[in-house]
């Protein structure tokens, strides 16, 4: 099998393959895949119940760290809880070993636990970032979240809050950054309350994240700015790795805008045909064998201006045939 990488840039520049790499977010990433949980009621009465989950190492080789995550419905919350560190994001529970009981030799268990205000019972259960109960894997997370909603700002004498409506994500949101004028200054969940600013221009940028550290193009919150016209700068420096597990990764240096870049749009052509559109500086495109993979990347604002793109590309040739059995 032969591979040729194509470039097309809109800018000078060169573009070289890259190693896979990673992000972190505020919590940490789901581990390798290692383990199943199952969910008990230990008691319960008319208004609330203590709430158990046994996370179980199903593999042949010890891990040292776990994670479960769940929803619970509104009109349900955790109180107390025990044997695990805990972190809420809206309705997504996310729960993390403690030093003394992530590492689980093989077919070992542990459990943790909760007490609950409310009747509904866990949703959507993840543990490693695989199902709860065990079967197949689900593979890499490569999908950013949903654009978080509904951006908007509230006021006292003395404080301003900025608001916004939940994103979705496939395995779920761990958080929110927030951006002033191009810098990340807060981490947070759906809403954000601060010392009211100075009479100047501010820009304010919201993305959710994901455990696998793919985020959402931005939700944009301007004070005293005017419609944009110009539109951002073209990504630099693209870049093709892989592909592993069924997918390449793409990475770019950051556009420029006279405010802010609102996000990136991805467009991959060829054996697959997809868009997406992430606030990162990376995405992925899937892999399906042999063929021209081309992949577009296109900076935007928060008006909708959009870069000249920056495209890449890779031909993946068939192999060569099978020889003709000899008799």
């Amino acid at each position: 099998m032969r591979t040729l990488l194509l470039r097309r840039t809109a800018v000078v520049g060169l573009v070289a393959v890259a190693a896979f790499g990673s992000a972190t977010v505020g919590l940490p990433a789901a581990p390798a895949r290692a383990a199943v949980a199952a969910f008990e009621k230990e008691s319960e009465w008319s208004s609330g119940y203590v709430g158990k989950i046994t996370v179980r190492n199903d593999t042949s080789t010890a891990t040292n760290a776990w994670r479960v995550e769940f929803d619970l419905p509104a009109g349900t919350s955790v109180g107390s809880h025990w044997n695990a560190n805990l972190t809420r994001v809206g309705t997504r529970h996310v729960f993390t070993n403690l030093a003394w009981n992530g590492s689980l030799a093989a077919g070992a268990s542990t459990s943790f636990g909760w007490t609950a205000a409310g009747a509904a019972v866990p949703q959507n259960c993840l543990v490693d970032g695989g199902p709860c109960a065990g079967g197949t894997d689900p593979g890499p997370d490569v999908s950013p979240p949903a654009v978080p909603g509904n951006p908007r700002t509230s006021y006292t004498s003395q404080t301003l809050t900025l608001h916004w409506d939940a994103s979705t994500d496939d395995r779920g949101v761990t958080g929110y950054e927030i951006f002033s004028n191009g810098s990340r200054f807060a981490t947070t969940d759906t809403s954000y309350t601060m010392p009211v600013p100075p009479p100047m221009i501010f820009t304010f940028g919201i993305r959710a994240v994901d455990a696998a550290g793919n985020s959402s193009p931005f939700a944009i919150v301007k004070l005293g700015a005017p419609q944009e016209t110009e539109p951002p700068t073209a990504p630099t420096n693209l870049r093709l790795s892989g592909p592993q597990d069924g997918h390449y990764r793409l990475t770019w240096d950051a556009s420029r805008d006279n405010y802010v870049v609102a996000g990136y749009r991805v467009v991959q052509t060829g054996a697959v045909s997809a868009v997406t559109q992430v606030g990162g500086t990376f995405a992925y495109g899937a892999y399906r064998g042999y063929g021209t993979y081309l992949f577009e990347v296109r900076a935007f604002d928060s008006s909708g201006n959009l870069s000249a793109p920056t495209v890449i590309g890779i031909a993946v040739d068939p192999p060569p045939p099978l020889p003709s059995p000899t008799r």
